[in-house]
């Protein structure tokens, strides 16, 4: 799924590549109700309902690494960022 002006999915499958995230943060401090750090100071998915779409999708765009990868959750289509 591509990028539409002002449309997003309703729901999100969240993924997070551990080859790629280097613990920066910027998803916790943008989804904090949906990512927390695993013993390895990683960005993990803890509630993937946790914040607001619109959120998640900044979380996204905003990761250094581009470790975090987005789906909408009723197609299974990805959505990129």
């Amino acid at each position: 799924m591509t990028k539409s002006p002002g449309r997003a999915p309703v729901a999100l499958d969240i993924y997070v590549d551990h080859d790629r995230c280097v613990g920066n943060a910027m998803c916790l401090t943008l989804a904090p109700g949906v990512f927390a750090h695993n013993a390895r100071r990683q960005s993990e998915v803890v509630d993937p309902e946790g914040d607001a779409v619109a959120d998640i999708i900044l979380a996204a765009e905003n990761c250094p690494t581009a470790a975090i990868r987005l789906s909408d959750a009723a197609t299974g289509e990805p959505y990129e960022v």
